[in-house]
C-alpha cells in the first residue's frame, strides 16, 4: 500500500503489514527487518500484529479470570518468558533489560485488570479490548528497539502509538473509522511529515470517548489500510 504526501519535497509513504506468523520469534523479527531495510523508500510505515498466538492467550486470560481460574498467573508468566527469550535474542543485555522493564509494567497493569475481572466474575467487552491490545504493543516496541540496534540511534526511526491516532466508533456493522478526528490526531503527532521509518501497532485504536478499543478480527490488516 502506498500513499502520496502532499509535500513534493517528501517521498511517498510505503506502508508494510506483517502478521503474527511473521513476528512469531526472534528469527522472524530478523527476516522482517531484512525486508524493511532492503527497500529503497526512505519513508516506510511498518504495521505489525502481535506475535503468533499471543492475542488468543491474552483473551483466554480474561476468560480464565472471569471464571476465577488460578492458572492466570502461570499463563501470564509464560507470556513473559516467551517475550524475554525474544528480547534477549534481539537486543544487548542493557536493551533487553530496559524493554523487559516496560513489559513488566504492562504485565502489572494487566494483572490489575484481571484481578478486577476475577472479583466481578465478568469479562466485559471493554476489558477484553484493553487486554487483547497488549500483544501488538509488545511486538512493535520490541521491533522498534531491534531496528534501532541494527541502524544505530542516529537513524530516523519512531514508534507511533496507533491508539493516539485512530478513532473508531463501534456499531452494528463493526468499527467505523472517524476519519476527520483520526486525521487531526495524526497531524498532531507530526508523523505525517516524518522522514524515516514508523513502527505502528495494528489492531488497537480508541473510541470517541478516549477509551482503548480494537478493530476486531483481522484488525491489524485494517490498521494498515487506515494508515
Amino acid at each position: 500500500m502506498q500513499s502520496t504526501n502532499s509535500s513534493a519535497a517528501l517521498s511517498a509513504w510505503v506502508v508494510h503489514k506483517f502478521g503474527g506468523t511473521s513476528v512469531r520469534d526472534a528469527d522472524c523479527f530478523r527476516k522482517v527487518a531484512d525486508i524493511i531495510e532492503s527497500q529503497d523508500s526512505p519513508r516506510q510505515a511498518v504495521v505489525l500484529s502481535a506475535a503468533k498466538g499471543v492475542t488468543d492467550v491474552l483473551l483466554s486470560l480474561v476468560d480464565m479470570a472471569a471464571r476465577q481460574d488460578k492458572g492466570v498467573v502461570a499463563q501470564l508468566a509464560a507470556l513473559r518468558e516467551r517475550h524475554r527469550v525474544m528480547a534477549e535474542a534481539l537486543l544487548d543485555a542493557e536493551g533487553a533489560a530496559r524493554w523487559l522493564a516496560r513489559f513488566d509494567a504492562d504485565c502489572t497493569d494487566v494483572s490489575g485488570v484481571l484481578h478486577t475481572t476475577s472479583l466481578l466474575r465478568s469479562d466485559a467487552q471493554n476489558v477484553r479490548d484493553l487486554v487483547a491490545g497488549y500483544g501488538e504493543l509488545w511486538s512493535t516496541t520490541l521491533f522498534a528497539a531491534y531496528l534501532e540496534t541494527r541502524r544505530g540511534s542516529g537513524q530516523r526511526l519512531r514508534w507511533l502509538d496507533a491508539r493516539q491516532v485512530v478513532v473508531v466508533e463501534w456499531g452494528a456493522l463493526g468499527p467505523a473509522v472517524q476519519w476527520e478526528q483520526s486525521r487531526q490526531n495524526l497531524a498532531g503527532t507530526g508523523a505525517a511529515g516524518f522522514d524515516g521509518t514508523l513502527v505502528i501497532p495494528g489492531f488497537v485504536a480508541r473510541d470517541p470517548k478516549g477509551v482503548q478499543t480494537t478493530l476486531g478480527r483481522n484488525g491489524s490488516d485494517f490498521s494498515a489500510s487506515i494508515f
